[in-house]
């Protein structure tokens, strides 16, 4: 792991001073009737000056956090430790190098147990990961777990590949480049023919759905797309949902993998989720790949019955239970991979198309650097923001599943170097003995000599992948 981790840096817009002085102007007459997120939103959003960071709690450099930042936070006693729970996933991390130069002899694992950190309700474990599992859960995000059945953003609008992912395509065609014999593949827009685009993507008002309520998470993320993708369509034969002709005219063009990349938003895991109607389509239960069903898990089995000990600078008394979910009841039953570019954002809104709001929320995430804002149940509430790295788990529990949360600034050049560096190799000794020998060495050449393609994404890319419960 990286020893010394610094704050990312925050760069400012080339405008002019003419365009600053308007784009100032705008932003004052929008400041009024703000609510106190999009004012935090606001904030971590601008381009033309450098955002105010003063309370923003990194959990890496609580030294360097305000008083006010650590203030809120409290530390967590796991009620098992990840390391033990599996070797081969997570490093034998403490707090201990996250902890204040002044730490007190409570802020060490207790009883051998590991201790982690809560906001507001929601358990963070910083980055608990070795790097060649943070390695192989990009490669997931990003190839097996993308596949078919499983839906992306981009099937709306193109005829998607059934038997790989838009990545594993865009690097076939980049490892054949310089090859004249190789034809790069075109994905075809559905939107050449408007008429076939409605006939293929209509939904039935009777098909079996399960109606729920409110917003769906992670459905507005990135507001930087130029696209509307789904909106409801009256009929007057019948009431069926379709897909309207977008209006960039990128989407009505047939584009290689590599051309589509950056378009790529997010891909839905499990039970599909329908984004128009909110709700989740029972016809579409997808199986949830074993590794991520047994990484989520094991997460949830370390946070069950997790106690709140103490904050930075006293020890509890009494020690509160933060999330007392029974792990053995927990289903992995659907989940979101969000793709997020440096100008891409996460608006606010609250996690609530489940029926099981009592079951954690469980994310991960990868590469670039953000920033997490954490509410209340209302826009109103003062949001905390919080510096999320590449490894970090947040959960949220109880509660805290009702805050509104979102992502409003992806920081450049913040991704780690063990995964933005191809040159980085990772010898046997690190990867799992348990494998057999081929497998191993397949693993072996996908997270070294293969690197560069994904190095090159996660340079400048941010991964997001969560998982919940949707029934009891």
């Amino acid at each position: 792991m990286e020893k010394t981790k610094t704050r990312p840096l925050t760069s400012t817009t080339t405008l002019s001073k003419r365009q600053q002085k308007i784009a100032m102007k705008q932003l004052s007459s929008t400041k009024e009737n703000n609510t106190s997120f999009r004012s935090a939103e606001r904030n971590f959003k601008a381009k033309f000056t450098n955002p105010n960071m003063e309370n923003v709690v990194d959990f890496s450099n609580l030294e360097n956090n305000s008083i006010e930042s650590n203030s809120k936070i409290l530390l967590v006693e796991l009620s098992e430790n990840l390391y033990d729970l599996d070797k081969n996933l997570f490093s034998n991390f403490t707090t201990e190098k996250y902890s204040s130069k002044e730490e007190n002899d409570f802020q060490k694992p207790l009883g051998g147990r590991q201790i982690a950190y809560s906001l507001i309700g929601h358990p963070v474990l910083p980055n608990p990961f070795t790097e060649t599992t943070q390695r192989r859960l990009i490669k997931n995000t990003l190839c097996e777990w993308a596949r078919k059945p499983n839906k992306t953003s981009l099937d709306p609008f193109y005829a998607m590949r059934d038997n790989e992912s838009l990545f594993e395509r865009h690097i076939i065609d980049l490892t054949n480049y310089s090859n004249p014999e190789h034809e790069p593949f075109y994905y075809k827009s559905l939107f050449q023919d408007t008429s076939e685009a409605k006939e293929s993507f209509e939904y039935s008002e009777n098909q079996n759905t399960k109606n729920l309520s409110a917003t769906s998470s992670d459905l507005q993320i990135a507001s930087s797309t130029e696209t509307n993708n789904a909106q409801k369509h009256n009929s007057n034969e019948s009431n069926k949902i379709t897909v309207t002709e977008p209006k960039n005219s990128f989407y009505r063009q047939n584009h290689t993998a590599t051309e589509l990349l950056d378009s790529l938003r997010w891909t839905t895991i499990g039970n599909q989720y329908n984004w128009t109607t909110k709700s989740y389509d029972t016809n579409l239960q997808i199986p949830i790949h074993s590794d991520l069903v047994h990484l989520m898990t094991t997460v949830v089995r370390s946070i069950s019955q997790a106690k709140i000990v103490g904050s930075l600078n006293e020890k509890f008394s009494n020690n509160m239970i933060i999330n007392d979910y029974d792990y053995l009841k927990y289903k992995v039953e659907a989940g979101v991979i969000n793709y997020y570019g440096l100008d891409s954002t996460l608006l606010a809104h609250v996690d609530r198309s489940e029926n099981n709001m009592e079951a954690p929320l469980v994310s991960i995430s990868l590469g670039c650097s953000c920033i997490y804002l954490i509410g209340g149940e209302t826009k109103d509430d003062i949001p905390t923001p919080i510096l999320l790295r590449s490894g970090d788990i947040i959960a949220s529990c109880g509660k805290s599943r009702s805050s509104f949360h979102g992502v409003p600034r992806i920081f450049q050049n913040s991704s780690p170097s063990y995964l933005t560096n191809p040159e980085i190799i990772y010898d046997s000794e690190t990867f799992t003995s348990s494998t057999d020998p081929e497998t191993l060495r397949k693993d072996q050449k996908a997270l070294n000599s293969d690197w560069k393609p994904f190095s090159d994404y996660i340079a400048s890319h941010r991964i997001n992948f969560n998982a919940r419960q949707c029934d009891f």
